[in-house]
C-alpha cells in the first residue's frame, strides 16, 4: 500500500512538473544609463529579424530545464514572440538614452537574431547573440554594423535542485539578464555612439 502511494505521488510530481511557464521580458538596464543623452532622440526599430536555429520551432520560446539525459522536462515562454520582445526591448533601450524618435527617425535599427536560448542541465546557461544594423533614413545607406554574443553560466554541476526540481524563474532571470547585456552592450559601443552622432 505504501508503495503504491509513493508511486501514485511520484506520477503526481512528474506530472506537476512538466509544462511551459511563460514569462514577460522586459528591458532593464544592467548598469547605470544617462538619459537624455546626445545626439538626442533620432533612431528607432524598424525591423527585427529572428534567425536562430535552436528554439526556430516555437516563436515564443526561451528555454528549457532538462534532466539527466538531455530530456526537456520544463519549457519557458516569452509573452509574445521573440521579435516583438527584442523589438520592444531595443527600442525601451534606446528611450532610457534619450534617443528614441517616436515619428520621423533619421536612424533605422534593424536587428538580427541568431542565438536566443536558456537551459539548465545541472547549471543554468543563458547565450544571446544579436547583430545591430543603423541605417541613414535619408540615404539608406548602413552608418554601423556590430555584433554582440552574451552568455552567462551559474550555478553548481553538484547542485541539488535540478530535474523537475529545478526553478524555471532562476533560467528566467538568467535569460532576461542575457538579454538585456547584449543590448546594452550593443547600443553603449563606441562604434554604436559614434554611427548615431554622424547621423544626418
Amino acid at each position: 500500500m505504501m508503495i503504491r502511494r509513493f508511486g501514485v505521488l511520484l506520477a503526481l510530481m512528474l506530472v506537476a512538473a512538466c509544462g511551459t511557464t511563460t514569462y514577460p521580458m522586459p528591458y532593464q538596464p544592467t548598469g547605470p544609463v544617462a538619459g537624455a543623452r546626445p545626439p538626442g532622440p533620432l533612431a528607432r526599430v524598424s525591423d527585427v529579424a529572428v534567425t536562430r536555429r535552436t528554439g526556430r520551432e516555437d516563436p515564443a520560446w526561451i528555454g528549457t530545464i532538462r534532466g539527466g539525459y538531455g530530456n526537456p522536462l520544463k519549457a519557458l515562454q516569452a509573452d509574445r514572440p521573440l521579435d516583438q520582445v527584442v523589438r520592444r526591448a531595443l527600442d525601451d533601450a534606446l528611450a532610457a538614452r534619450g534617443w528614441l524618435a517616436q515619428q520621423d527617425p533619421r536612424v533605422d535599427l534593424l536587428a538580427e537574431v541568431s542565438q536566443f536560448d536558456a537551459n539548465r542541465y545541472a547549471r543554468l546557461e543563458a547565450t544571446v547573440v544579436i547583430t545591430l544594423r543603423l541605417r541613414e533614413r535619408s540615404s539608406g545607406r548602413v552608418l554601423a554594423e556590430r555584433t554582440e554574443r552574451a552568455r552567462n553560466v551559474t550555478g553548481s554541476v553538484l547542485a541539488l535542485d535540478t530535474g523537475i526540481f529545478a526553478s524555471p524563474e532562476e533560467l528566467h532571470a538568467l535569460m532576461l539578464r542575457t538579454m538585456n547585456e547584449a543590448i546594452d552592450r550593443l547600443l553603449d559601443s563606441d562604434e554604436v555612439v559614434a554611427a548615431l552622432a554622424a547621423a544626418r
